[in-house]
């Protein structure tokens, strides 16, 4: 279970581990980083903060984490980091929507769990929890020791979910940048251009790049590459090679596709693979 995979990063390490007790989750845990993350992903994230001071960008609110937090994001967001204060030791547990949304429904809730920015960043339980059960996949426990915190890890974050609020309630200029979002995702490995996008948003490319950077944190085509790498990243668990997964992606050649990847999971298709 314990697969390592290096940094590029002096003194950080990381670690991946599918557990294979927890369908449709994986643990990314990060030791001593400095390093300033943007990241995107198409999963839940519970990111549980061991040891940690910096500032975070998401969904336009700025926060400020520290030591023994936890944050949740949602799928489609993205976060980055305004400072970073002192190294930090942190793990995220990366989560299939799936798997959030048949545990919602058994729990009895029958619409999209939605968390707010700040949701229980200093709930202590729920980091006693996530930490435990983090711990527990990292170290390879019994599957009912992992299933149990598990399960008891998304009761708790079931109680800080809102309704997510419905498209009509957006505010201006949102609804557009949703439009453009969902058809980057749709059409992740072709080439889309900025005039196709501002025509399906009736925006003016101008105004579409300046309300999707602000919203999302990244412009049209780092989201689109941020994409290609989360789908990436799900060919390379199911053992295709990486040549294969680059030109499946969109990408360029396998250098091209290296790179992107490095650039956003901090290390190589190989060492993700391996690691995997």
């Amino acid at each position: 279970m314990d697969k390592q995979a290096s940094s590029s990063l002096a003194g950080e390490r990381l670690l991946f581990v599918r557990p294979a007790s927890l369908p449709g989750t994986e643990l990314m845990a990060v030791y001593e980083s400095s390093r300033h993350w943007h990241v995107f992903h198409e999963r839940y994230a519970l990111c549980v903060f061991q040891k940690a001071s910096a500032g975070v960008r998401y969904r336009g609110h700025d926060e400020h984490i520290r030591d023994e937090t936890v944050a949740v994001r949602e799928p489609g967001e993205t976060h980055c980091n305004t400072f970073v204060a002192k190294p930090a030791v942190f793990k995220i547990l990366f989560v299939d929507p799936r798997v959030i949304a048949d545990a919602a429904r058994e729990l009895g809730k029958h619409e999209t769990l939605h968390f707010p920015p700040f949701s229980i960043k200093h709930d202590r339980a729920m980091f006693r929890t996530l930490r435990r059960l983090c711990a527990s996949i990292e170290n390879g426990r019994s599957a009912l020791e992992q299933q149990s915190l598990f399960a008891a890890a998304l009761v708790a974050l079931t109680r800080h979910a809102e309704s997510k609020p419905a498209p009509a309630e957006m505010p201006d200029g949102k609804g557009a940048v949703e439009r453009a979002k969902a058809h980057l995702r749709e059409l992740f490995n072709e080439s889309v251009s900025l005039q196709e996008l501002a025509t399906i948003c009736c925006m003016s490319r101008f105004h579409l790049v300046h309300a999707f950077t602000k919203q999302v944190g990244l412009s049209p085509h780092a989201y689109q590459i941020h994409i290609r790498v989360e789908r990436a990243r799900a060919l390379l668990h199911k053992g295709v090679a990486p040549a294969v997964v680059a030109a499946n992606t969109g990408f360029a050649d396998q250098s091209h596709f290296t790179r992107h990847f490095k650039k956003i999971m901090h290390v190589t298709p190989m060492q993700y693979a391996r690691a995997m």
